[in-house]
Formats: C-alpha cells, sequence, structure tokens
C-alpha cells in the first residue's frame, strides 16, 4: 500500500528537522575513502549495506543505524526507523541545514543557443524510485539551433525535417529512468524523425509543429547488451523568428511512450540563456 500524503509529511518533517540527508552518486570520486569506510563499518556492525540503501552516522561519523531498500519503502518502518533513532540519541530538533534548491544544474549555455531541459519518468505507480522524475540537459551548438529553423523562403503549411545529426542529439535520452553509474550516454538510436509544419506565420515570426517519432535501445543495467527499446511518440511546437533567424522556445512531449512494456512520459523544454543565468 502506498504512502499517504500524512505519513509522507511525517518522513519529511523527521527528516528537515533532525537529520542531514546526504546522497553520493557511484561513479563519484572519494578521494578521501569516506564511502570505503561508512560500508565497512556497516558491515562489520552487520547494519546492512548495499548500493540502495539508508546509512544513518553521527556527527562523530561513527555507524548508528541502517535500513534496506525494501524496508525504506515501508511508510510504517521507515518512520518507525528514524523516530527510533531520534529517541534513543535524544536528538533536538532544529531548522533543515540546507535550503531546497535544483538537484539538477542548468549548464552554461552560449547566446542564441538555449539549453534543453529534459524530464522523465514511468507513469507507473508501483512504489518504487521510478515514481520520480529524472533530468538531463541536452546542449545544441548555435548552428545546430539553425537547422531546425525552417528554410529560407518557406511558406505557410511548408513542411521540412530536422536533420538526421541534430535529430539525434534530441532523440537519444528519450527513455525513462534506468540503473545508471556513469554519466556517459548509452542509447543507440534507430529512429530519430522530426517533422515540422508552419502554422503560423506573422512578418518574421513564425510557429511550427513538431510530430516526430523516436526509437532506441537503452539497456537498463550498464555494462549490459542494449537489448530494450523506448519507443516514443511526440507532438510540440517551436517558436522563431526568421528573420534573426533565431529559436525562441522549443516544446516537445510525448504523447505514447513505452520502455520494457511500461509506459513513460517525457519532455523537453527549452531553457534561454538569460534564464538560466537569472536563477543563478
Amino acid at each position: 500500500m502506498r504512502a499517504g500524503p500524512l505519513s509522507d509529511s511525517k518522513a519529511i518533517d523527521l527528516l528537515n528537522r533532525y537529520f542531514v540527508p546526504v546522497t553520493m552518486a557511484n561513479e563519484a570520486a572519494d578521494p578521501s575513502g569516506e564511502r570505503g569506510r561508512i560500508i565497512g563499518e556497516f558491515a562489520e556492525k552487520k547494519m546492512g549495506i548495499g548500493d540502495v540503501h539508508v546509512y544513518v552516522i553521527g556527527p562523530d561519523r561513527a555507524a548508528i543505524g541502517g535500513l534496506d531498500i525494501g524496508s525504506a519503502l515501508d511508510n510504517g518502518k521507515h518512520l518507525a526507523f528514524l523516530s527510533g533513532i531520534v529517541d534513543r540519541l535524544h536528538t533536538t530538533p532544529g531548522a533543515p541545514a540546507f535550503a531546497p534548491h535544483p538537484q539538477s544544474a542548468p549548464p552554461r549555455v552560449e547566446p542564441g543557443a538555449p539549453a534543453i531541459h529534459l524530464v522523465s519518468r514511468k507513469l507507473t505507480d508501483n512504489k518504487t524510485w521510478n515514481e520520480f522524475p529524472s533530468e538531463n540537459w541536452l546542449m545544441l551548438s548555435r548552428e545546430e539551433w539553425d537547422r531546425i529553423l525552417p528554410p529560407a523562403g518557406a511558406a505557410l503549411h511548408a513542411t521540412w525535417q530536422i536533420p538526421q545529426p541534430v535529430a539525434v542529439k534530441l532523440a537519444e535520452w528519450i527513455y525513462p529512468q534506468t540503473e545508471e553509474t556513469h554519466a556517459a550516454n548509452r542509447s543507440r538510436v534507430e529512429l530519430a524523425d522530426f517533422r515540422l509544419t508552419l502554422v503560423e506565420l506573422d512578418g518574421s515570426l513564425g510557429r511550427a509543429r513538431i510530430d516526430a517519432q523516436v526509437r532506441l535501445t537503452h539497456s537498463f543495467y550498464p555494462g549490459r547488451p542494449s537489448n530494450e527499446t523506448a519507443s516514443s511518440q511526440l507532438a510540440g511546437f517551436a517558436d522563431f523568428d526568421v528573420t534573426e533567424r533565431r529559436v525562441q522556445r522549443l516544446r516537445i512531449v510525448t504523447r505514447k511512450a513505452e520502455y520494457q512494456g511500461l509506459p513513460f512520459g517525457c519532455s523537453l523544454v527549452s531553457v534561454s540563456r538569460e534564464t538560466i543565468e537569472a536563477q543563478r
């Protein structure tokens, strides 16, 4: 049974008032060897270990308690676990140590070449990390953005395709969360068909409808053959200024998408350099 809003809020309140949550990516450099030290101590004290595991350590870095992922997904068990530690240590509550902030920082981009913020997640309610969206940032050069624009002199209802090198860049990350240990892209794009139709034209300003199909292979686990397929039908639009030869905004979403027999949703949204810099 999935945790309800009330029990979820209790867990969030406990974490914010009594703990300092920390995550570390598997591939993160750890020159101090602290990650290995923590795992070694938990193994020695038989508190459980694993890549997906809750480790609680004290201010002196000593192991206090651990929780396996199955128990952590059981709302009653993880609430009892957290409350038990607070009661045992007589911890004094306080304000969160860090203010909420984005976990995926936007990159620096050149003028006239927006970044594309991609968000994806499986559309299933199976009480796992699939419930949470994954994020990525796609980067196109100024020249690559230019190749999305309509051909010179295009009239209303004209159609064109995004050239394959650019289309593949848009397509290769359109899949839901998978297990990752490195940032390297391991997708193989089999189909990246992005077709645009000029639906509005007012002087130099225009809008094109986007209809797309994407199919790629991407293995769920790293280091294994890429034999799982992510297939998507997408729709969206691009606004542009044909005189300045500049794409002003790009919005694309999946209409229907499936990976490993399960549906997923994905969106690609352009974010201008000005917006990114204003939010830093």
